[in-house]
């Protein structure tokens, strides 16, 4: 049975998830992965295996990762709460909004441009949240995968993406926002 909440409580909750809230979110996560970026280098790990070539890569790779899925993530439920104010409308988060999958997420909105040509990023980054980046091992031993690398080119890319999908953002919540129980927003940034 789905959990009733007061009205009161509805309108708490609309305030805490309206798409400004998850854009600040979303920039907090995004400056946070690029300060571990910028601090590429300095720590590397090597992992020596009898039979194998040493495979070494940098100590921030999983950490960075993981900020930018999350960052990814909670920039694409901006977009989303933006076009469907019902998917927090009773208190709680609905189910079109509830999948870590970013290619998912990706095409509940219609907001972000060049979505199938960056359809790449989406996966790269849902691969690694979902596995290695998140906990050190697979669901179970079929689901085991190998760290992958944060490269030069996925990380340029996935920049340039939040880069352009904050300036949007920003644009449509300046424009406001009508959310559910007479909920409305007008947002000033200044940069």
């Amino acid at each position: 049975m789905k959990k009733q909440f007061s009205q009161d409580k509805k309108n708490h909750f609309v305030d805490a998830a309206n798409p400004h809230q998850w854009f600040l979110t979303a920039a907090n996560l995004h400056s946070n992965a690029q300060a571990l970026w910028g601090r590429r280098g300095m720590s590397q790990l090597t992992r020596y295996e009898a039979g194998y070539s040493p495979i070494t890569w940098d100590d921030t790779n999983r950490a960075t990762f993981l900020l930018a899925a999350f960052a990814m993530e909670n920039m694409l439920k901006a977009f989303i709460v933006y076009e469907d104010p019902s998917a927090i409308a009773e208190g709680s988060l609905s189910k079109i909004i509830t999948t870590h999958d970013l290619w998912t997420l990706a095409n509940r909105t219609s907001c972000i441009p060049y979505k199938v040509r960056d359809r790449w990023v989406f996966e790269a980054l849902s691969e690694g949240n979902e596995s290695w980046a998140r906990y050190p091992c697979g669901r179970d031993a079929d689901s085991i995968q190998p760290e992958g690398q944060f490269t030069v080119r996925l990380w340029e890319k996935y920049c340039s993406m939040m880069d352009l999908y904050a300036a949007k953002i920003k644009k449509m919540l300046k424009k406001g926002w009508a959310g559910p129980s007479e909920f409305y927003g007008r947002w000033e940034f200044t940069d």
